[in-house]
């Protein structure tokens, strides 16, 4: 099962999130399940180096685990918030749809 973690400050704002794991849905190299969550998270990473250059964010990501972690600066929220809920509500529609194969966690943070 891929477990996805939000990780929020004050409840309100997203300041991170993780994937960790394998969905199983299907054999390596034909789970659809697991490639679009990927593909999500790759985006995000994309999106705050490359597209809204965002200072002091941090990526953690290990092929053996799987893991994908991604956090980015409380101060930044605001102005990435499009992009990043974008990522979150995606993860969170594919976990309603797949509800066998991927888990959503929040974690809240002060």
């Amino acid at each position: 099962m891929i477990r996805v973690k939000l990780f929020n400050h004050d409840e309100n704002l997203l300041t991170g999130i993780e994937c960790s794991g394998h969905s199983g849905s299907a054999e390596k190299g034909h789970d659809i399940i697991c490639a679009a969550v990927s593909v999500l998270m790759q985006s995000l990473i994309l999106g705050l180096e490359d597209v809204a250059e965002v200072k002091g964010a941090n990526f953690v990501i290990d092929a053996k685990i799987p893991l994908m972690q991604v956090t980015w600066p409380v101060n930044e929220c605001d102005r990435i918030s499009v992009l990043t809920r974008t990522i979150s509500e995606s993860l969170k529609q594919i976990a309603r749809d797949n509800p066998d194969y991927v888990k959503i966690i929040s974690e809240v943070s002060k």
